[in-house]
């Protein structure tokens, strides 16, 4: 069975674009690629307990990602973008040409798959991606998220992961510490927009100044 997670921070930093991706998952006639049905699923946590052997999740969201990656390791876990190019009538939007920064996840620094189909969904909306030198596994950009505490309740779900995150990587930083980081990075950028396809990753990037678009928000302009 498929599910899709549609993200509560994705959901409160962009509510009407989810709404758009739940309404399309749920609309008359929506079948994956492999012809089964996909459910909306809600907050990722409860969800773990619906999830079995054999079930696909799709994601857009690195901590819904790792969340289900440790508790439901049975199950397959994809990103929206990769579901996406699976289907063979996907309504792309045109960008007519537009040269786009690709910011890259700290968190999805290893998960090669997710990287490449963002950027074959630029392509596919005739977007240019244009590349930073810290790209692909080379990226520490996570916005302010590794900036600031781990959350106790992803350590509560998910310790495996969040503890090497909390021990090895985040480093908490007070505010205008942030913001300084923060504009220093978005100082690297060269086109007018710099995208996302992570929650973090464009709340930081608009925080240091740049102009930030997520990657499902392009990706809904046609649903």
């Amino acid at each position: 069975m498929y599910y899709y997670l549609p993200s509560c921070q994705f959901t409160a930093l962009l509510p009407d674009v989810s709404k758009k991706w739940k309404d399309w998952f749920a609309g008359p006639g929506h079948i994956s690629g492999t012809g089964e049905e996909v459910t909306v699923a809600g907050c990722c946590r409860p969800t773990q307990k619906l999830l079995g052997e054999g079930d696909t999740v799709i994601a857009l969201c690195q901590t819904c990602m790792a969340i289900t990656r440790e508790v439901s390791p049975k199950c397959r876990v994809i990103s929206l973008y990769e579901y996406i190019l699976s289907l063979p009538d996907f309504p792309w939007p045109d960008l007519h040409g537009e040269e786009m920064t690709v910011q890259d996840c700290f968190r999805a620094r290893n998960d090669r798959p997710q990287q490449l189909a963002v950027r074959e969904c630029l392509r596919r909306m005739n977007i240019v991606p244009v590349e930073l030198e810290e790209n692909f596994e080379k990226t520490m950009f996570d916005g302010a998220w590794l900036m600031n505490p781990v959350a106790e309740r992803n350590l509560s779900i998910a310790p495996v992961y969040f503890n090497d995150i909390r021990e090895n990587y985040a480093r908490p930083l007070p505010e205008e510490e942030q913001k300084r980081l923060l504009a220093a990075h978005a100082a690297k950028y060269r086109t007018k927009r710099v995208l996302a396809y992570c929650n973090a990753c464009l709340k930081g990037i608009k925080k240091g100044g740049a102009d930030g678009v997520h990657l499902a928000q392009l990706l809904s302009e046609n649903l």
